[in-house]
């Protein structure tokens, strides 16, 4: 079962605790990138090939490499069973150590990897492995500080393995730099992947029930989930640890408007992203206060209709679960129990390998029609907004206080590989074989199945993920509080009032770590 947690998506800083690649990998082979077509995320003319002068290392031995969902399938990793079978990182490895005959590239997981708990526990005993996977939303807030390099001013100079590069930030896109500043102001993450999301729906439960077209509005959403309902089909799932994050995504940007937000994106100066600063300020101005601001929770009574049609077991699975065999929207898609999965681009894939007599035809849609959802609802277009970086590329290099063997020329042998595979070449390579995101390095392109995707990089985007990346405790709070909401075990009135009482709790805990006045 599928647990991407984004903090755009799927996710958000205490859903990270679930992540490992037992829980995220998909089990589904991607295309590789040979075959993969669709548009680049830039007209940048950057080389897709390393060339030029290449850095000088001294040290010798074994980088460690916590990979996620890019695991290679290589001798000495376990992958989950119905793991995808990947070699792309093993190819780049085996080309660096062809550079550096001295260094092996050593890839390692297990089931407790990605887990807030294993990043603690592995740092305080310097065992951190030399790269790893970690969700840019909780360092610097859930994690202790100084156990991540920072990549500032690595990203100020030019990456030797890419031909003409003058910054290695030039081969990166602005939008999501600015999502993954830590709270400091410094980039600790290599971004490369973006995961996007729609209402993926099954064709031909549609035409069952006498539906020939998808819906554009939230009206007809309303109108076409009762209309299955009452063909005896299931209307659709959504994952309970998703249930806030994503819709506030959608309407919360929708409801404040673009001036509002424009606001609020004055404040820090940011490009489109909300950020933990603007929202603690937007917090103490009232606009993002929910006790003097209605706008953040009118919306949630119709969410609560949509759902109530919705399958209520997967609904009703606790927020932090673990258990891989609980029901999920994306195992009951595939079963066709749901005829819509409100989920991940990692949704056709799945479709696609399963048994040829098990496939079935998928479309997908968004709602960028929101009227009627609130009297707050603007023209303002949002469904993009849960779409984020927040997917399987992002790596951080560990420090000698997290990683005892991180010596300085051992930390110049790491930032070589980090910058070697951080190329377009090879984040279309690593990214595309998967097959469930878009690689986001200018020159690299993505498959044909999410080449629309890609387009979103470019979409005008307000990325509001409201208290998710403000404490470690908030989003498990805010999702679980929502989920209590929408089954019909707290009212409207008694919901809101316990979720004032968490942004103002998130507000001043973050401040006081944070050092904010």
């Amino acid at each position: 079962m599928k647990q991407y947690l984004f903090k755009i998506g799927a996710i958000t800083v205490a859903a990270a605790s679930m992540l490992s690649v037992v829980g995220c990998s998909s089990g589904t082979n991607g295309s590789s990138a040979n075959n993969s077509s669709g548009s680049s995320n830039s007209n940048s003319s950057t080389s897709l090939g390393p060339a030029g002068s290449t850095p000088t290392l001294s040290w010798k031995g074994t980088i460690t490499m916590y990979a996620q969902a890019y695991t290679p399938d290589v001798p000495g990793v376990y992958l989950a069973p119905g793991s995808s079978k990947l070699t792309g990182f093993e190819q780049a490895a085996k080309a660096f150590e062809k550079l550096y005959p001295g260094i092996k590239i050593k890839f390692v997981n297990s089931n407790t990897y990605g887990s807030n708990q294993w990043y603690e526990t592995e740092a305080a005993g310097g065992k951190l492995p030399d790269v790893t996977w970690v969700q840019s939303a909780i360092v610097g807030t859930a994690l202790p500080n100084g156990i991540f390099t920072n990549l500032t001013p690595y990203y100020a100079q030019p990456n030797p393995f890419i031909s003409g590069n003058k910054k290695w930030s030039d081969i990166m896109n602005p939008r999501i730099l600015e999502m993954i500043k830590a709270p400091d102001g410094n980039q600790y993450v290599d971004d490369g992947d973006w995961v996007g999301t729609a209402f993926y729906y099954n064709k031909d439960l549609f035409k069952k029930a006498g539906i020939n077209s998808a819906p554009t509005t939230w009206a007809q959403l309303i109108a076409d989930s009762k209309q299955l309902k009452a063909h005896g089909i299931d209307p659709g799932a959504i994952n309970s640890n998703t249930i806030y994050s994503w819709w506030g995504r959608i309407f919360n940007p929708n409801a404040l408007g673009t001036k509002t937000l424009n606001s609020l994106l004055a404040m820090d100066h940011s490009v489109g992203v909300v950020g933990a600063t603007d929202q603690v300020k937007g917090f103490e101005n009232g606009t993002l206060d929910p006790s003097k601001n209605p706008a953040l929770t009118a919306w949630w009574p119709s969410v609560k209709q949509l759902l109530s049609l919705w399958d209520q077991s997967v609904l009703e699975v606790p927020v932090n679960n673990t258990n891989s065999s609980a029901p999920s929207s994306d195992s009951y898609f595939d079963a066709q129990k749901v005829a819509i999965d409100y989920s991940g681009s990692w949704v056709p894939m799945g479709v696609q390998n399963l048994a040829k007599n098990k496939q079935f035809d998928v479309g997908a849609f968004n709602i960028d029609d929101l009227k009627g959802t609130s009297k707050y609802a603007t023209n303002l277009v949002t469904s993009q907004d849960v779409g984020g970086p927040s997917a399987a590329w992002q790596f951080a290099v560990s420090t000698q206080k997290s990683d005892s063997t991180m010596t300085p020329d051992k930390l110049k042998a790491v930032m070589a590989w980090l910058e070697f595979f951080s190329t377009p070449k090879w984040n279309q390579t690593i990214v595309d074989e998967l097959g469930e995101f878009v690689p986001t390095f200018k020159g690299a392109k993505a498959t044909a199945a999410n080449a629309s995707l890609a387009a979103d990089l470019n979409k005008p985007f307000y990325s509001l993920d409201y208290l998710s990346n403000l404490t470690a405790q908030a989003p498990t709070q805010i999702n679980s509080l929502f989920q209590e909401y929408l089954t019909g075990h707290l009212s409207y009135n008694a919901a809101v009032q316990q979720y004032e009482q968490i942004a103002t709790q998130a507000v001043q805990q973050y401040k006081v770590k944070n050092n904010v006045q």
